[in-house]
């Protein structure tokens, strides 16, 4: 027999029976603070009960956890119950995290084998079957899925019904060279408990509705007119937020133009302009910038480059053509501002091409810059949030089921994908199909954001979607006023330190992470079907070390990461000129710009009344918020992450002050990055 200490939490304020199988007898013990037992053998489950009385039925007690630690090794066994607890009490069963070298149970080789064909039914091949990264994936039709379907409540039967009124539900097909996604119709065709509950779909469709409402306000109210002048915009500019007025109000100001590059919603373009990397004729720039060879070595020169759009075929809205860009635009960093210094609309130069800078007429420059926002809209949906966020997203949370629900590493790596797989179908659906919001309202040729991902995809690494190398690689550390920067790194290392905690805690030793199998099935996945066996990325961790910055990739990428280019999308939007869909006219030849040429070639309003609907509803907060460093009870609680998520909590909410005071003093906030606003998962 070996002794033990059995503790419930919270404390008891009544008398609590908890009964072992290994106890002699079966014994049931009273349980009152921590109690001493003894037992023949680990235990692997226990039934607890209230004592029961005339008065007790009238109050509850809720028990969250049962932990039994070994007096000799001080091993504890975790007892997840969460529930009240009454006097006919549930049976729980042990539910520690346990790596699977140390877990040879059948519980364990269930659940693995449960989670490897959830991985077949979204499209997952296995490392030892493994096929060309063009394959599609496809979804297995699981014979349950009549079963999920008479299943469904009455209340999600009729909310399907009014989903299937918006536009139809396409099925997809895997796109060669792109990370692999989920082929689904809609998402009711994923295994149940991944669906949205009935909350989720309320609040979608409610946001959905109020905003088509306002739209179609919009639309009547200008009714059969057109805009002759910028200011003319305003007749469609109802409801916008702080921000978004204030955008309103200094869009033309070549200061806060450049800090969108910093703090807008897509920070990850710019990087330092080095003498390699010069595209626009040094001595254009000369004539006007005497010192640009000086600036550019002492590195105070910058540059966002949208070479990425060079040679993409345009589209057509409402049956008339639309152009394209692929600009790169300089920028000078001052004591305190950066601002534009040159934009060469097109990659080759040339007479046709020319340089603008802030000495041409108001106009010419003005449009110039409006090219850009153009560009960099394409470039922020499709690469920045979509791709980068999105579809990397739903690897990452498809490879977590490489790993048994055990496993302690699984436990907080789910929780970075809640709600990302049906979420990331319905934006397939309705955004970049065919009758979809990118087809019908933006610039791009019919199926050519598809070629855009597929060259963004060759240019994803591992390092950059590691935010510290991928500062130091851009050559970013000394620009001033970088809010993203700052709070992304403050995160970045928030998260870092928690998954030291947790992976220290779980592995003793380098060589625990290399005998894993499962750890090593989840990176060898991603490796093959997100980074597309690209050399330069992991196919395998050998270190804790490795380890953590691999887990804190993923779960940074999944919260912090898509916060910051997905939250600021209505703020950045909704004043069309500093984000416009589409242009209707070429860009210019030469300098002589007026007003009216501008206004010819931003979008109509009915294209602007579209595109400020889906800025504004992918900007919803949702009404199930789930905050980054929050996790389910179960998992709060475990051994190995108790403290750590106390501590992580702690860090993050630290974080929060430190933007709340930098906030108070600006009159254009940087919160994107706010922790107590961005999700643990892609939700929206």
């Amino acid at each position: 027999m070996a002794r033990y200490i059995v503790k419930v939490e919270p404390r008891p304020i009544d008398r609590i029976y908890i009964q072992f199988p290994e106890s002699l007898g079966k014994k049931e013990y009273l349980i009152q603070d921590d109690t001493t037992i003894e037992l023949n053998g680990e235990p692997k489950e226990i039934t607890i009960r209230r004592e029961s009385s005339w008065l007790r039925q009238f109050t509850s007690w809720r028990c969250s956890y049962v932990t039994v630690t070994s007096l000799d090794s001080e091993k504890e066994c975790y007892f997840p119950v969460f529930r009240e607890i009454y006097s006919a009490g549930p049976t729980i069963k042990e539910n520690s995290a346990k790596l699977p070298q140390d877990d040879l149970s059948l519980e364990r080789k269930e659940s693995l084998l449960n989670n490897h064909t959830f991985q077949e039914k979204v499209g997952q091949h296995g490392k030892d079957q493994q096929v060309s990264r063009t394959e599609s994936f496809t979804v297995v039709k699981e014979e349950a899925s009549q079963e999920s379907s008479t299943g469904k409540s009455l209340i999600l039967s009729v909310l399907l019904g009014i989903i299937s009124i918006v536009p139809e539900q396409l099925h997809f097909t895997h796109k060669p060279g792109l990370p692999g996604f989920v082929k689904g119709g809609n998402f009711f065709e994923l295994p149940k408990e991944l669906w949205f509950d009935t909350r989720k779909i309320v609040a979608l469709i409610y946001n959905k509705v109020k905003i088509k409402a306002q739209t179609t306000f919009r639309r009547l109210w200008n009714f059969c007119r057109k805009w002759k002048k910028i200011d003319d915009i305003r007749n469609v500019f109802w409801f916008p937020s702080k921000k978004a007025e204030y955008i309103s109000r200094h869009w033309k100001e070549d200061a806060f133009y450049g800090s969108l590059f910093l703090n807008g919603c897509n920070p990850i373009m710019i990087k330092r302009y080095t003498e390699d990397q010069q595209k626009i004729p040094t001595e254009t720039l000369e004539k006007v910038y005497p010192d640009i060879k000086e600036n550019i070595q002492n590195g105070s020169i910058y540059v966002v480059d949208y070479e990425i759009l060079d040679g993409i075929a345009e589209g057509i809205v409402d049956k008339s053509p639309q152009f394209l860009a692929a600009p790169i635009m300089l920028l000078q960093q001052t004591e305190e501002e950066l601002k534009p210094i040159a934009i060469q609309l097109n990659q080759k130069p040339g007479e046709n091409n020319p340089v603008f800078t802030p000495q041409d007429k108001p106009e010419a420059w003005l449009l110039a810059k409006i090219w850009v926002r153009n560009s960099d809209f394409y470039i922020h949906e499709l690469v920045s949030h979509l791709l980068r966020t999105h579809l990397m997203g739903e690897i990452f949370f498809i490879a977590s089921y490489s790993m048994a629900d055990q496993h302690p590493l699984s436990k907080i790596l789910r929780a970075t994908g809640r709600y990302t797989l049906p979420i990331n179908i319905t934006a397939r659906n309705t955004l970049i199909n065919k009758g979809g919001f990118f087809v019908e309202h933006t610039g791009i040729g019919n199926d050519e954001h598809w070629e855009v991902l597929k060259r963004a995809t060759q240019e994803i690494t591992y390092e950059s979607l590691c935010l510290p190398d991928n500062v130091k690689h851009r050559g970013i550390e000394h620009l001033k006023n970088f809010y993203y920067r700052d709070d992304a790194m403050a995160i970045w290392d928030a998260i870092y330190n928690f998954v030291r905690e947790v992976v220290n805690g779980c592995y003793t030793d380098d060589e625990e992470i290399h005998k894993d199998p499962e750890l090593q099935e989840m990176v060898f996945f991603i490796y093959n079907y997100g980074f597309l066996q690209k050399s330069d990325c992991p196919s395998s961790l050998k270190t804790r070390e490795e380890a953590i910055k691999y887990i804190t990739m993923i779960m940074f990428t999944c919260s912090a990461q898509h916060a910051a280019v997905n939250h600021g999308q209505y703020d950045i939007y909704a004043w069309m000129p500093n984000g416009p869909t589409t242009m209707r006219k070429p860009e210019p030849k030469d300098k002589e710009v007026t007003e009216k040429d501008i206004m010819d070639t931003l979008p109509d309003i009915d294209t602007t009344l579209e595109s400020m609907n889906v800025a504004h509803f992918l900007s919803q907060v949702p009404n199930d918020f789930v905050p980054l460093g929050q996790y389910p009870e179960e998992v709060a609680f475990e051994k190995h992450t108790r403290e750590p998520i106390l501590n992580f909590q702690s860090k993050l909410k630290e974080i929060e002050e430190n933007i709340k005071r930098r906030s108070a003093l600006q009159d254009f906030p940087y919160e994107y990055l706010y922790p107590a606003g961005m999700e643990n998962s892609i939700t929206i």
